[in-house]
């Protein structure tokens, strides 16, 4: 390793496995692969999402570095013979800036061989609300005290002897948000209806029509990741003419806020549920739990959740690794177990991905008889966005509230995933997964015969060299 760029041995493929399963995500557009570190793991995040790799030298210092030429031809003949279009990778420089990116890897470099400190730089500028740091920790680097500023560490491989921990970190919103939303929000409740400021959260009424929709977000994604700044399902109920009650969290606290109970339950006992003929809780993963959870201040509410938590008390449920930022909350109470808390609801509509093996978990928590479980195999965890880019979400959320979803309509909807990008390649890696190569290559050709998919492509140039 005397070069600029790490030479690191073939990662073996389960641990690269338990890399992709602890990301998290659905998309991945960019990712940063420090002094060439981990070429496997850019690789397949290159094939399975069709992410673009950038390759920054970092000196032991921090300091950003030239690439020479033969290295760097070295590291692009790696990733090629891993199935990688070249077009796709791109060396920086010494004088490059870091670009956010959705993961970065240093494996065997910052948190092992080199200081944790020295990553200040890649943490101030390519570090996203959601972007994922993948590295190995030595005994003693301080490295978790120095990413904990930052977000949460979820420990994938133990350290063991001399050899480091693997640990997937991942960044979490850092607040500051409020006070620009107070100002919108005051401004969308008008004279007629209301903004509540419980400190942690908030909550915004918007009054409209006899049907109220009742949405839980995360305030920095709304902030900073939409234009309009408005909750999630704003603009979607808006246009219905429903009513809206917009819950709103400032950073990952799955709504476990005594505060926020309390208003619930007041907002339940004077009757404020009762002006309205229908009451529907909608949220997705962490504003899914708080739907289905707060749903029981309005018995006979219908729940239209995706991806939801059922809890993150770990007495319950011990094999939860995510969301480790939560984990202390009190899930006690009431509202603290969703799947119990819905079981007043007239319909809970839950939609997850079955091969999602976590959120599967917990939807086979929601046992009760109000429970419509709605399967969306190959979407992820993020269905709702893919529900999106398929033209889906608004008709299947249209027909739960309106409350008339049935088998016919939802499935009719979900055909649409066929010519979804993110459903063709899972179900290309799915296919392979399961050891069934002629599947796989019959998807490609069916994809490529039809448009241009470099992710696609380079499957098959593999398959064509295992032939």
């Amino acid at each position: 390793m005397s070069g600029v760029l790490d030479t690191p041995p073939p990662m073996p493929e389960p641990e690269l496995r338990a890399i992709l399963g602890a990301l998290d995500r659905d998309e991945v557009a960019r990712v940063i692969d420090l002094n060439g570190s981990a070429p496997e793991l850019s690789a397949a995040l290159h094939r399975r999402f069709g992410a673009r790799i950038v390759v920054h030298a970092l000196g032991p210092d921090g300091s950003r570095q030239d690439i020479p030429a033969a290295e760097y031809a070295a590291y692009l003949a790696r990733l090629e013979g891993l199935g990688v279009d070249p077009e796709a990778v791109s060396p920086k420089g010494a004088s490059d800036r870091f670009r956010e990116a959705c993961v970065i890897a240093t494996l065997d470099g910052f948190g092992a061989r080199h200081k944790i400190r020295h990553l200040k730089r890649v943490m101030k500028n390519a570090i996203g609300p959601q972007s994922r740091l993948v590295l190995d920790v030595r005994r003693g680097s301080g490295a978790y005290p120095f990413l904990n500023d930052y977000g949460s560490c979820n420990t994938i491989a133990p350290a063991q002897g001399r050899r480091p921990a693997r640990v997937v970190f991942s960044a979490e919103p850092r607040g500051g948000v409020a006070g620009d939303w107070s100002e919108i929000a005051r401004e969308l409740a008008g004279e007629a209806g209301f903004f509540t400021d419980l400190g942690e959260h908030s909550l915004l009424f918007v009054p409209r029509s006899d049907t109220l929709v009742v949405t839980f977000d995360n305030l920095d994604i709304a902030m900073t990741k939409r234009e309009d700044r408005r909750p999630w399902g704003f603009s979607f109920i808006e246009a219905q003419g429903w009513s809206m009650l917009g819950v709103m969290a400032n950073g990952w606290t799955w709504f476990r806020d005594a505060a926020v109970d309390a208003e619930f339950a007041r907002l339940g006992d004077t009757g404020f549920f009762d002006r309205f003929a229908r009451v529907v809780f909608y949220g997705a993963s962490m504003g899914g739990y708080a739907a289905a959870a707060f749903a029981a201040a309005c018995p006979g509410a219908t729940v239209f959740v995706t991806s939801p938590q059922s809890t993150l008390d770990k007495a319950v449920v011990p094999w939860e690794t995510r969301y480790k930022t939560a984990w202390d909350r009190d899930f006690t109470g009431p509202f603290g177990d969703a799947a119990r808390a819905s079981r007043e609801a007239a319909a809970v509509h839950l939609l997850y991905d079955p091969y999602v093996p976590l959120d599967a978990g917990h939807a086979a928590r929601f046992d009760a008889p109000n429970v419509r479980h709605w399967r969306c195999p190959l979407l992820g965890h993020r269905l709702g966005s893919s529900l999106q880019q398929m033209g889906a979400l608004k008709d299947i959320a249209t027909a739960a509230i309106e409350g008339r979803l049935d088998d016919a309509t939802f499935y009719r909807l979900l055909r649409r995933r066929r010519d979804l990008p993110r459903y063709q390649r899972e179900l290309v890696y799915h296919a392979l997964d399961r050891n069934h190569p002629v599947l796989a290559r019959r998807v490609c050709n069916f994809v490529l015969a039809r448009r241009e998919d470099k992710a696609l492509r380079g499957v098959l140039r593999q398959l064509d060299r295992a032939a």
